[in-house]
C-alpha cells in the first residue's frame, strides 16, 4: 500500500492539476514545528505547509492542495492514520489512496487560540491537542471534539501551558510547569470522564523538574529538560537521539560533524527520521539527509523553486513575471514562474520590521532589468540585472542632495523613505525622504544621477508616492501620501492627506527636478495612506489607509478632496495594506487577515463597489496580504505574504489590447481536458481573442451555454459545467465554438462526473 501511495504521488506531481495551474504558492517551509516518519521519508509541519521529503522526492502541500491554511504546528499518527494540526487547530487527515490531505474539522479555529508547537499526540482513535489555554480530545472517526479541559491537576493551563505530552498503556502524561502529571483514561468512554478536571484524579509522576520531552525505554519512563527525541532498541541500547543540547546519535553511532552544531557546540537537530539506510536530521531551519552506509550528508535546506524567505513587496516586470523584496533584504525575480537568484542590496542590512511598521512601498522596476530600492535608515540602491549588479548606492554618500531624518548629528545620515515610483516617461524614478521642515522630493535617472527639491512637503514624513502625466502637458503630477510620524501604525492623519506637486519633466530642465506648483488634498479620513493606485482609464487616483478607501478625481482637480465610496458590498472589516488595478478596471484590495478583495465598480460610478473575496480557502498562502502586483502580460495576480508569495492566474487579468482587432492571436485551448466535475471548479477556454462570442454545445448539437463579448474580456472564459438555468451538464463530449470578425473556430473537450 505504501508503494501504491508513493506511485500515485509521483504521478500526480508529474501531471500538474488544473487547481495548481490556477493558484500556486511559493514559500520556504520553515520553521519546522513537528515531524513524523512516513514511507521512505519524513513529513514536516512548517509555517508554509506540510513538506514530504524522501531521498528522491520533495513536495510541499499547502492551500492550493486544499489545506485551507499554510501554517501547521503539529503532525501525529494514531490507529486511524496520519493527521496534521494547524496553528489554530484546523485538522487534516492524510488520504493514503490519493496521497493528499483532506480537512476533517475546523471547529477549533473559531477560538483563535494557538496550538502549542509539536503538541499533538495520537492514541487509538483520538488526538490529544494542547492549546495555549486548554487540552482537547478529538475523535478522528466522529470528526469532532469530545472533551476539553482547561486545568490539569492544580494547574490552570492558561497560566502554565503544557510543555510535553505522551500516552503509554492508556495512561496520559502531561507536563505542566515543574510537575509531570499522569492519569489513567478510559479511552472508549472518554466523553463521560467528567473527573478529568478534578485535581484529585491526577497523580504526580515527577515534580520539581522541567520536562520538555517524554520518552519510553520499553515501559520505563524517561524525561528530559530539553525538547528532542530518544529511542532505544529491544536490548535497551540507545540507538537514536537528537536534542537542543549536545548529543546526536543515529542507530548507535554518534554524529560529531560541525555542520550539526552551532557556534556554542549545541545541537541544531531536534528530530531524526529513519528509513532503511537513510536518516533525515531535522531542525527548525534546516533538513539534512544522512546515508548511514556511505556516512555522507545531503543538504535539503534550500528550496530550489523559491529563493526568498517571504515578501512584503512585489512589482510586475514589463515583459511578464514579477520581482519581489523580502524582509531579510533579498531581491528575486521570476522567469516563467521560476524564481531566479536572490540578490542582497546591502549585505547585513534589511528593512525587516520597518517594512511592515511603515508600510513601505519602495521597490520600483524599469525595463529591461533596472531596479530601484530603499533600505530604511541607509539610503537608495540602483541596480541592473534585476538587483544583481549595483549601479549606485547612496548608503555611505555624504554628498547626496537629500536630507536625513532630522538635523541632529545622530540622525542626519539616517535616511527614511516609505515610497518610490517610476517616472511617467520611464526615464528614471521618483522618491521622497522624510526630514525636518518638510520632506524632500527626489528624481533619479536610470544612470544613477540624483536631483532633489528639499523641504517641499507639507509634513515632515511621507508615505507612498505615485507619478502620472499632467493633463495636456509634458509635466508630471507627483502625488505623495502625508504622515505626521514615520510609522503608520500609530498615525492619525494630518489635515493634509496628499501632497500634489506639478513638476517639470527633468528632460526639459537639463536633468534637474523643479516643482512648478504645490497643493494639498484633504479628506475626512482619520488615518494616513498606506498605498495609492492610479486608474488610467477613468483618471482617478485611489487612496487606501489602514481602515478606509477613497478616490480623487484627477480630471476635476479643483475639488481637492478625497471621497469615500457610498457603498462597498461584501467587504468584512479589516486592516487594509495594499491596492492595485487590473486591466478590467477592478480594484484589488489587500488586508491583514481577510485575504484579498476584488472590487468591481457598478457602471461608471465610483461610489458603488461590489467585492469578491479570496482567502486561503481558495488558494492564498496566507490571509495576510502585504502587497499586490498584477502581471497583465501573463494574466496573473501576485500577493506578498510574510512567509512567501501566491500567484493567481485568470484569463481576465491579461491585457489583450495589443492584439490586432478581435482576432484570435494564439491557438484555441481548453483546459483541463478532460474536465472532471467535483475535482475541477471550471474549464477554461483560452485564446479566444479580445472580443468574441463563445458557445458550448453538447454532442447532439444543443446549445448548453454561451458567453457574449462582455464575458470574454481578457481573451478567455470559464465554464462551471452548468447551463444558463443552473442545471449540471451531463457527462460526455462537448464542442465549443468561438466566433468573431475574423471567422469561426471550434474545439472539443470531455466532461466527466
Amino acid at each position: 500500500m505504501k508503494f501504491l501511495a508513493y506511485l500515485i504521488l509521483i504521478l500526480s506531481l508529474s501531471v500538474p492539476s488544473f487547481a495548481e495551474d490556477l493558484w500556486r504558492n511559493f514559500a520556504r517551509p520553515y520553521p519546522v514545528r513537528s515531524y513524523i516518519t512516513y514511507g521512505d521519508g519524513v513529513l514536516l509541519a512548517t509555517a508554509s505547509g506540510i513538506r514530504y521529503l524522501t531521498p528522491d522526492l520533495d513536495v510541499l502541500f499547502s492551500t492550493v492542495t486544499g489545506l485551507e491554511t499554510s501554517s501547521f504546528y503539529a503532525l501525529t499518527l494514531c490507529k486511524e492514520g496520519i493527521f496534521a494540526v494547524s496553528e489554530y487547530g484546523l485538522i487534516a487527515g492524510w488520504d493514503i489512496e490519493t496521497a493528499n490531505w483532506n480537512v476533517i474539522n475546523r471547529s477549533f479555529v473559531s477560538n483563535a487560540v494557538r496550538l502549542i508547537p509539536d503538541m499533538a499526540f495520537g492514541y487509538k482513535k483520538f488526538l490529544v491537542l494542547a492549546f495555549e489555554d486548554r487540552l482537547a480530545f478529538f475523535d478522528v472517526l466522529a470528526k469532532r471534539s469530545v472533551l476539553t479541559i482547561n486545568k490539569v491537576g492544580k494547574n490552570s493551563l492558561l497560566a502554565t501551558p503544557v510543555q510535553a505530552l505522551s500516552v503509554h498503556n492508556d495512561t496520559l502524561y502531561v507536563s505542566v510547569g515543574k510537575i509531570l502529571y499522569k492519569r489513567y483514561v478510559d479511552w472508549d468512554h472518554i466523553e463521560n470522564d467528567v473527573r478529568l478536571v478534578d485535581p484529585e484524579s491526577w497523580s504526580v509522576a515527577q515534580e520539581d523538574v522541567d520536562v520538555h520531552t517524554i520518552a519510553w525505554k520499553g515501559d520505563s519512563l524517561k524525561t528530559y529538560p530539553v525538547r528532542g527525541q530518544w529511542e532505544w532498541d529491544k536490548k535497551g541500547r540507545l540507538t537514536t537521539s537528537a536534542q537542543d543540547s549536545t548529543e546526536i546519535m543515529v542507530e548507535g553511532t554518534p554524529l560529531l560533524e560541525n555542520l550539526l552544531y552551532d557556534e556554542k557546540g549545541l545541537s541544531r537537530v531536534f528530530w531524526v527520521g529513519l528509513s532503511n539506510t537513510y536518516a533525515f536530521l531535522v531542525g527548525e531551519y534546516f533538513v539534512l539527509g544522512y546515508d548511514t552506509k556511505k556516512k555522507s550528508f545531503i543538504d535539503y535546506s534550500e528550496i530550489s523553486n523559491f529563493t526568498l524567505d517571504g515578501s512584503y513587496e512585489v512589482r510586475p516586470k514589463t515583459g511578464g513575471g514579477v520581482i519581489a523584496a523580502s524582509l531579510e533584504g533579498r531581491i528575486s525575480h521570476t522567469v516563467d514562474n521560476v524564481w531566479q537568484y536572490r540578490a542582497f542590496p546591502d549585505e547585513g542590512h534589511a528593512n525587516g520590521v520597518s517594512a511592515l511598521s511603515n508600510r513601505m512601498k519602495v521597490l520600483s522596476f524599469l525595463p529591461p532589468d533596472i531596479v530601484f530600492y530603499h533600505i530604511w535608515g541607509r539610503g537608495f540602491y540602483l541596480f541592473s540585472k534585476y538587483g544583481h549588479e549595483l549601479i549606485k548606492s547612496t548608503a555611505t554618500d555624504k554628498n547626496r542632495c537629500y536630507n536625513g531624518i532630522d538635523a541632529s548629528e545622530k540622525h542626519k545620515d539616517f535616511v527614511v523613505s516609505a515610497g518610490t515610483t517610476v517616472a511617467p516617461d520611464s526615464s528614471g524614478f521618483i522618491a521622497t525622504t522624510s526630514t525636518e521642515g518638510g520632506f524632500d522630493l527626489i528624481y533619479v535617472t536610470k544612470d544613477g544621477e540624483f536631483s532633489c527639491v528639499n523641504h517641499v512637503g507639507s509634513t515632515n514624513y511621507a508615505g507612498p508616492v505615485i507619478a502620472v502625466p499632467a493633463e495636456n502637458s509634458t509635466d508630471w503630477l507627483v502625488i505623495v501620501g502625508t504622515r505626521k510620524v514615520a510609522s503608520y501604525e500609530s498615525e492619525v492623519s494630518s489635515d493634509t492627506l496628499l501632497d500634489v506637486f506639478r513638476v517639470a519633466n527633468p528632460a526639459k530642465r537639463g536633468g534637474r527636478l523643479e516643482v512648478l506648483e504645490h497643493k494639498v488634498v484633504s479628506s475626512g479620513f482619520k488615518s494616513t495612506p498606506v498605498d495609492l493606485a492610479y486608474d488610467e482609464k477613468g483618471d482617478y487616483l485611489w487612496v487606501v489607509t489602514k481602515d478606509q478607501i477613497g478616490y480623487w478625481d484627477l480630471g476635476n482637480t479643483d475639488k481637492d478632496t478625497v471621497k469615500a465610496p457610498h457603498v462597498i458590498k461584501g467587504v468584512i472589516g479589516s486592516e487594509y495594506t495594499s491596492l492595485e488595478f487590473d486591466v478590467q478596471g477592478n480594484l484589488w484590495l489587500g488586508t491583514m487577515d481577510q485575504g484579498v478583495y476584488r472590487l468591481t465598480r457598478k457602471g461608471v460610478t465610483q461610489d458603488t463597489l461590489t467585492a469578491k473575496q479570496f482567502t486561503a480557502k481558495q488558494g492564498l498562502l496566507s490571509n495576510e496580504v502585504l502587497d499586490i502586483a498584477i502581471d497583465a502580460v501573463r494574466g496573473e495576480a501576485w500577493f506578498s505574504h510574510e512567509r512567501g508569495l501566491t500567484m493567481y492566474k485568470r484569463g481576465d487579468l491579461r491585457d489583450v489590447s495589443g492584439a490586432k482587432g478581435d482576432s484570435v492571436k494564439h491557438d484555441l485551448i481548453a483546459y483541463p481536458n478532460p474536465f472532471r466535475l467535483g475535482e475541477h471548479s471550471h474549464i477554461t477556454i483560452d485564446n479566444v481573442g479580445a472580443k468574441a462570442v463563445v458557445s458550448i454545445y453538447n454532442r447532439a448539437g444543443h446549445l448548453v451555454r454561451s458567453f457574449n463579448e462582455n464575458e470574454t474580456k481578457g481573451g478567455s472564459v470559464d465554464w462551471d459545467g452548468q447551463s444558463k438555468r443552473g442545471n449540471v451538464a451531463a457527462p460526455g463530449v462537448y464542442w465549443y465554438v468561438v466566433k468573431n470578425s475574423s471567422g469561426k473556430k471550434k474545439g472539443k473537450f470531455i466532461l466527466i462526473h
